[in-house]
């Protein structure tokens, strides 16, 4: 059976919120299990994977399925935001699920969280479930970038691709990476996690109404599960 380990070859150290610090090509960050990810040395928080609305999109097919998601995945955020006082927030790319997720209550949501932040710089990374609302999302103060936007020695993107020699970490989301345990006999489960693979960190979704895909990472990969409020190297 895989085992966890709250300490590892890399630099890692737990801090009184929880989160981890951890040391990736002398790129210091600190991974939440919130599902997020802070770079202090630029007041940044990352995240990925929003899919705002997606709960509106199923029940416009027809599909009955509990409200409240987008509500309950901005509050995680703002908690974030607070916790670490940063100054800015990026989305690496899906922050909608489709045109029908802009519900005029998903629009509220929203007006109220960027009345509240009204400092924060909000960057999206356009995703893929991003293409069709971009002139919708006019009237809030989000910055749009293009996959392969820098900040510092830090790329970032919405899927996964091949770092450049000159990037010393890239983050990226799309996956909603997960960790399935194990054992000889069967299957125990499988959690949320943050995924290391060749200078590629893959965040996990933050969006609360969204599913995850399992990984097989390779001996070399590093990868974190997110388990009661606690990250735990796997």
């Amino acid at each position: 059976m895989t085992c966890l380990s709250s300490s590892a070859g890399a630099a890692i150290n737990h801090t009184k919120n929880s989160s981890l610090e951890v040391s990736i090509e002398g790129v210091n960050v600190r991974l939440h299990p919130k599902r997020g990810l802070y770079w202090p040395e630029q007041r940044t928080i990352f995240i990925a994977d929003t899919h705002f609305g997606k709960e509106a999109t199923f029940r416009s097919q027809g599909l009955a399925v509990p409200r409240g998601s987008t509500q309950g995945t901005l509050k995680t955020i703002a908690q974030m935001i607070s916790e670490f006082q940063a100054s800015r927030l990026v989305l690496l790319g899906d922050m909608f699920h489709a045109r029908s997720s802009i519900s005029r209550d998903i629009e509220c949501s929203l007006d109220a969280f960027f009345a509240l932040h009204l400092k924060l710089r909000f960057t999206l990374v356009l995703g893929n479930h991003d293409r069709g609302v971009r002139a919708l999302i006019k009237d809030w103060p989000i910055e749009i970038v293009d996959s392969g936007t820098t900040i510092g020695s830090v790329s970032i993107s919405h899927l996964p691709q091949e770092p450049t020699p000159s990037t010393k970490l890239l983050l990226c989301g799309h996956l909603h990476p997960a960790y399935r345990f194990s054992s000889k006999l069967d299957s125990v489960g499988k959690l949320p996690c943050f995924w290391l693979s060749n200078r590629q960190l893959v965040l996990p979704a933050i969006g609360e109404f969204t599913g995850t895909q399992v990984i097989h990472p390779s001996k070399t990969d590093q990868t974190w599960v997110i388990a009661d409020d606690q990250i735990l190297r796997v």
